[in-house]
């Protein structure tokens, strides 16, 4: 079996990786967990030995190699003790997101074949139980918090965490525990994704390929994990982005991870954790601009007129603008001021921001660049593990998704669709041969997304083949520019374009919430506030990329109504047909928004 670049001689498995990371420093902190407003450590050596006692119980439990495992929580300890337990015996992990409803996790149980499903608290397992009575394979829920109102039906064996522990010390204390040989090739987990409207599919992604993402971002991250790195870990483990990159990629690189159990709270979090590297989507980023910002607005006059000149000096250091010799003892002043005293806020260690999920506004980006603040964004979708693309540290060009991983191939389709080539690339969907023929082309995954590969490396993405709107005169446009530009308005939250096979694009559009509340009681104010908005959008868009009208949605769009995916992906399907005869209706009429607006 070939071994993966990078990684050291015989690690075939993440398992074996991990366990190689423990041995290595089995006395150092590996997972910080918080408990009652106070950080916990946990050495590499606790957590190894956690990990063989569950390993150990669940084999007990009939759990064997090839068996799917399912794991409904939220980030937690037990959340990676379940997970590296699961591999260790040869098993498949199938992580769900806690946003899940009983409908849903049914289906996953029963797609996947899950013989066993870890739930952390009450009204997780209480969905779970109920899931799990319908479906076929599943005969064991493992509870981590004490739930007093589980039914215990007869077909579903239900045993709780620190049972579930005694019995696997028990069982290794009377016989050798020996895990089976594992190959890179084998897959490690099933992580389902929902494509639109359509059925969750489960890429099957094997030990190879996750561990070809981590040798890749290694590479084109060296110059900054070159130390003793501290991530802080605030999104989903049950997506592939931070099961890979904040889980697996600081196991890697014998990092510490902080457990971020609760988002809200990350500000303060970041000050007490002290992290060199956070990975998080854009909506993330964009609430913390705006609280920098917002920070800004309460210090008077000067204040304000400093901070937006460290801004424009910043940007047009990162443009390559020259300076004056006065401009440059001005930069150096802000530097020394206003820049380091927001890089403290932020824990005074951080290396990077790393951007990944969605696309990242490029206003976002240059506001933190601007700060000295590195943000990297990132491209990649669960099939590929979940990394194909990063801005390199040392050439940031924001407005593209970076440079290819090490190892990867890339070309486009005569259509633009952008194709990869890697080990990094799933097995296949699990239980879909129709839906992996898709997928898979003679070893190439068709991403679905629009763009560009330049000369220099680089990647811009314009689009997702499924979403490109054609109007009538037969001109491709991308829905995700347009509203990407709408967003970037700090009266809008969200949008949906909208006009296929139109003259000219609408758009759906979700007020900003302060202000939808301000103006409950005047709607003719708030839709001339978002007229606005999207006039000065407009001066940002080509003139066939240009919004003429719009409707104001009835509520924002969320996995709750249906608007989105579990992940956060718009339901276009879903939204045009709540939306529909509104949006029709607006095709009828002579009026539309002038497309001569100016920018503010």
């Amino acid at each position: 079996m070939p071994q993966i670049q990078g990684l050291g001689p015989k690690e075939d498995s993440l398992c074996e990786m991990f366990f190689n990371r423990a041995k290595q420093q089995p006395k150092t902190t590996f997972i910080w967990t918080k408990q009652e407003y106070k950080w916990i450590s946990h050495s590499w050596e606790e957590i190894s030995e956690q990990v063989t006692i569950i390993a150990s119980a669940l084999s007990q439990r009939g759990i064997t190699a090839g068996a799917r495992v399912a794991i409904l929580s939220e980030n937690r300890l037990e959340w990676i003790i379940a997970d590296l337990a699961i591999m260790y015996l040869g098993a498949i992990s199938v992580p769900l997101l806690t946003t899940y409803n009983q409908t849903d996790i049914t289906y996953l149980l029963s797609h996947s074949g899950a013989r066993a499903i870890v739930c952390s608290n009450y009204e997780l397992t209480a969905l779970a139980e109920r899931a799990a009575q319908e479906a076929p394979n599943c005969y064991l829920l493992v509870f981590i918090e004490q739930s007093k109102l589980l039914h215990h039906s007869l077909n579903l064996a239900i045993v709780g965490w620190e049972d579930l522990r005694k019995e696997g010390f028990i069982a290794m204390k009377k016989s050798t525990f020996l895990p089976p040989k594992i190959s890179a090739d084998d897959v490690c987990c099933i992580i389902y994704s929902s494509d639109g409207d359509k059925k969750p599919k489960g890429a099957m992604l094997t030990h190879r390929s996750i561990m070809a993402v981590l040798a890749g971002a290694q590479g084109l991250l060296a110059d900054l994990t070159s130390g003793k790195e501290t991530f802080l870990s605030i999104l989903p483990l049950s997506y592939a982005y931070e099961h890979s990159v904040g889980l697996f990629f600081p196991i890697h690189i014998r990092a510490e991870i902080y457990l971020l159990q609760r988002p809200e709270t990350l500000a303060s979090a970041m000050l007490e954790t002290k992290p060199t590297i956070m990975t998080a989507v854009p909506r993330l980023y964009e609430i913390l601009k705006e609280r920098i910002h917002a920070s800004y607005r309460h210090k008077g006059v000067v204040n304000r007129k400093i901070f937006k000149r460290a801004i424009s000096l910043g940007q047009r250091k990162i443009q390559k603008l020259p300076f004056t010799p006065l401009e440059h003892i001005e930069n150096k002043f802000l530097d020394l001021t206003v820049r380091r005293r927001i890089n403290e806020r932020l824990g005074g260690r951080l290396k990077a921001f790393v951007s990944g999920g969605a696309a990242l506004d490029p206003d976002i980006g240059y506001f933190f660049l601007a700060l000295n603040i590195c943000i990297l964004q990132g491209y990649g979708q669960t099939e590929a593990s979940p990394v194909i693309s990063a801005n390199p540290p040392k050439n940031i060009k924001i407005e593209t998704v970076g440079k290819l991983l090490a190892g990867v191939e890339a070309k486009l389709t005569r259509l633009g669709e952008i194709c990869v080539r890697g080990d990094l690339v799933m097995k296949g969907y699990w239980n879909d041969p129709v839906a992996t023929k898709k997928k898979l082309r003679d070893g190439w995954l068709m991403t679905g997304d629009i763009g560009q590969l330049h000369p220099d490396g680089y990647i811009t993405l314009t689009g997702r083949k499924k979403d490109i709107i054609i109007n009538s005169s037969g001109d491709n446009i991308s829905p995700i520019k347009i509203e990407t530009v709408l967003e970037a308005h700090p009266d809008i939250d969200q949008a949906m374009a909208y006009g296929n096979q139109h003259a000219y694009i609408t758009a759906v559009i979700t007020p900003n919430r302060t202000l939808a509340k301000k103006l409950l009681q005047n709607p003719n104010r708030l839709s001339n506030m978002i007229l606005e908005a999207v006039k000065t959008a407009n001066a940002r868009l080509s003139s066939i990329e240009k919004v003429r009208n719009f409707v104001i949605s009835d509520e924002p769009f969320s996995a709750k109504n249906e608007c989105l995916t579990a992940s956060g992906i718009l339901k276009r399907q879903k939204i045009s047909q709540l939306y529909k005869e509104r949006l029709e209706q607006l095709y009828q009429r002579k009026y539309s928004i002038s497309t001569k607006s100016k920018s503010t």
